[in-house]
């Protein structure tokens, strides 16, 4: 289906895909033709038209011109045309024909790489650097500083091209001082998560606070994951304390010298940082001199040949890779790379996979060869891990008739056709590991072909291994494609000093207990998990793009002494929604969410008859400020899981104050599969009647290792809400501790 403009004649551009849309902006590939039909591949960005007629949007927006304008440098995305057509201001940028950093890392964990090599990383923080160090030190005309900062260094800013170049884009929310006016330094702007202290205060910035974000997107490029997560409170207190692990935490191999650069760009205070990003550039490359002399950038382009070739052959861009760089390849995965294996003379070149999926590795000098589609009997087939025909064929020596059985079907396949089926070469670090998909348990271990998994349907792997953590991940391909999947798993955590079970507690998870029988409580993500239903709960669609404060207002009674002024929220969201944000408690003061396509909000309650009064639910979009008011009806949005689908902790004291702490075992709560995070919060509801299917209660999350006081509590009942149980995993540990009588 075309897309609104796309494909129409916009000025001396024409719109041909729209690639991205924002708060108050869209974004498109176009071309541009010039005189004697040359032809230029461009990116517009312009106003959506509701914003057209917004003055203070669109001096914003000019005032990006005039900055973005000022800017030539090669690591700066190039904005060389600014106008207006029909009423539509537009900015006209330079095609980078490449992902953004954000897309690379998610390709590379699907490649089996648990992070960047450290080498490539420290290239691309080194040229992002390079780019800012040009920016924070422009003059105007009149040869003052402009004192220009980016605000919002992020993954989805950074862009790499396939050539290994590495370009800043969007300085949309920079602040500059021009012609002697003064911008303002107190908005909140830009992505939370990579926020420095000061940003994060809300206090004046300076180009240090970009040295400090350009920090955190070198950790998460070094650990696989961001030094901070979890909600916007907590994201933004970790921020201002300096409470995240080291790198070396999650990336042993990292060297100490590099932990040392890094942590120094990351310091809280601005003036124990590097004082500008040249001085953090100067230092990274003058490690990467002693620890990886004979890293060139051009690797950097051999790396997104390797993760992107799928797509590099659909455009018949075949991609080459040295011999050298396919060692390195087997040395950062941690799969020893086989030399390289001459194409067989009578298999066709075929280059039809869909977009996006993972296909072979690259051999030798040679572009890479998806795995053929399928048309075999339903059966699992042993081959080597992720799907490089250099190890398959490797592997046909060792592992014999089976893997040549498995080839020859495959090879027929490419004659009669494919089914409606999809296969997955899943192999796991260590080997060995028990499968699970959809809840089915395979006879064979770890490596192996799974095939006849029917597509355009999404489906749940779930690999353990005793000692392990659980892995598991949602996959879904289109017809005839193989989808190369590693599990890396990683030793469970030891439960140092944890209080032993006391006679007769049960080790499976129970819908409840008596207090103090059996503690400390053992919570289960999936049989202490319930559906919020759609047809009870108040709905709203939201844009996932854009950014919303919920603030609820009023009043209402559910049949206790005192009324509620607050309500349980859950949200559904694009796969960037982590799942300790996909629910919470909404309240008088506003909560921020994101990523977020559709809001719920309910009252905890489990007997609505005796309830009154209404809760007016404000949702705010927090750039055009317009605000959407759901009316919460006691009686009607009042949701509460069946006893089966949360635990009930009975027989509680209302004279004793306690101390309740939840915990993280060995193997935390997920309730968005693995790529959504660990749940490191859930739903809790305390009252002081007989219990809570006739009783009102107390709304509360209980955050990990975050102590919450309960008082006049007869029980206590904790559940995380959810929208598929199914692929949720693990779990949390409860304890309970009487602090004194509550009345002396």
């Amino acid at each position: 289906m075309p897309q609104p403009s796309a494909g129409l004649q916009f000025g001396k551009y024409k719109l041909l895909e729209r690639i991205a849309t924002g708060g108050m902006a869209e974004i498109y590939r176009a071309r541009m033709t010039a005189v004697a039909g040359i032809t230029k591949p461009v990116v517009i960005k312009k106003i959506l038209p509701g914003y057209a007629d917004d003055h203070a949007f669109v001096s914003m927006f000019i005032n990006e011109a005039r900055i973005a304008l000022g800017l030539s440098h090669g690591n700066i995305a190039q904005i060389f045309d600014f106008g207006e057509v029909e009423g539509e201001y537009f900015l006209a940028m330079e095609w980078v024909d490449g992902h953004p950093l954000s897309h690379v890392m998610r390709r590379a964990r699907e490649k089996g790489l648990s992070a960047l090599p450290p080498p490539l990383a420290v290239l691309v923080a080194i040229d992002m650097l390079r780019g800012l160090a040009y920016a924070h030190t422009r003059l105007d005309d009149n040869g003052r500083p402009l004192h220009i900062v980016h605000r919002d260094v992020s993954p989805q800013n950074v862009l790499l091209s396939y050539e290994g170049q590495v370009k800043l884009v969007d300085f949309g929310i920079a602040r500059a001082r021009l012609a002697g006016r003064e911008t303002k330094t107190d908005a909140v702007k830009g992505k939370y998560v990579y926020f420095a202290p000061e940003q994060a205060r809300g206090e004046a910035l300076d180009a240090r606070t970009d040295v400090f974000a350009a920090g955190t997107v070198l950790y998460e490029m070094l650990c696989g994951r961001r030094p901070f997560e979890g909600s916007l409170q907590d994201v933004l207190r970790k921020i201002c304390q300096g409470d995240f692990p080291r790198p070396r935490e999650w990336t042993p191999g990292i060297p100490p010298a590099l932990e040392r650069i890094l942590l120094t760009a990351m310091a809280t205070s601005p003036e124990q940082r590097y004082p500008t990003a040249q001085a953090f550039a100067e230092a990274l490359t003058r490690q990467l001199h002693v620890t990886a002399p004979d890293v060139s950038p051009s690797e950097l382009g051999h790396f997104m040949g390797y993760l992107f070739e799928p797509e590099l052959v659909d455009a018949g861009r075949p991609v080459q890779l040295p011999r050298e760089f396919l060692a390195r390849v087997g040395r950062w995965s941690g799969v020893p790379a086989a030399p390289p294996v001459p194409t067989p003379p009578d298999m066709p070149r075929h280059g039809h996979e869909p977009r996006g999926e993972p296909r072979g590795e690259p051999r030798g000098d040679l572009t890479t060869q998806p795995l053929p589609p399928q048309s075999v009997p339903p059966k699992n087939l042993p081959s080597e891990p992720p799907s490089a025909w250099h190890r398959t064929l490797r592997g046909w020596a060792v592992r014999g008739a089976p893997v040549v059985g498995a080839l020859l079907a495959m090879w027929m396949g490419l004659l009669v056709g494919g089914t409606n089926t999809f296969a997955v070469e899943l192999s796991s670090s260590p080997a060995g590991a028990t499968i699970r998909v959809d809840g089915r348990v395979l006879s064979e271990t770890t490596p192996t072909l799974i095939t006849q998994l029917p597509s355009d349907v999404e489906h749940v792997l779930e690999v353990s291994l005793p000692g392990q953590v659980p892995w598991s991940q949602r996959v879904k391909a289109e017809r005839g494609t193989t989808l190369a999947v590693h599990a890396r798993l990683t030793p469970k955590r030891p439960t140092a000093a944890r209080v032993p079970p006391r006679a007769g507690a049960a080790e499976a998870p129970t819908s409840g207990a008596r207090y103090p029988e059996g503690g400390p409580y053992a919570l289960s993500a999936t049989a202490h998990a319930f559906r919020v239903p759609q047809s009870v709960a108040a709905r709203m669609r939201l844009d996932p793009s854009r950014t919303y404060g919920l603030r609820a207002e009023g009043r209402v009674s559910l049949g206790g002494p005192m009324p509620v002024a607050q309500a349980a929220y859950f949200l559904e969201g694009v796969e960037a929604l982590p799942a300790i944000d996909s629910f919470g408690v909404v309240g008088e003061e506003e909560v921020l969410v994101q990523n977020t396509s559709v809001l719920y909000v309910f009252l905890w309650d489990g007997h609505p008859d005796d309830n009154r009064g209404a809760l007016h639910v404000h949702v705010r979009e927090q750039t055009s400020g317009a605000v959407t008011t759901l009316l919460l009806d006691a009686r009607r949005y009042a949701v509460a899981p069946s006893a089966q689908e949360a635990f009930t902790l009975r027989e509680l004291d209302p004279a004793i104050t306690y101390r309740v702490v939840v915990r993280a075992p060995a193997e935390p709560a997920r309730t968005r599969g693995f790529a959504g995070g660990e749940v490191d919060q859930v739903l809790a509801l305390h009252g002081a009647g007989e219990g809570p299917a006739t009783g009102p209660g107390t709304l509360e999350v209980l955050g990990v290792n975050q102590p919450t006081v309960i008082r006049g509590a007869r029980w206590l009942r904790l559940a995380f809400p959810d929208d598929d149980p199914g692929d949720n995993t693990g779990g949390l540990t409860l304890e309970v501790t009487p602090v004194a009588p509550l009345h002396p």
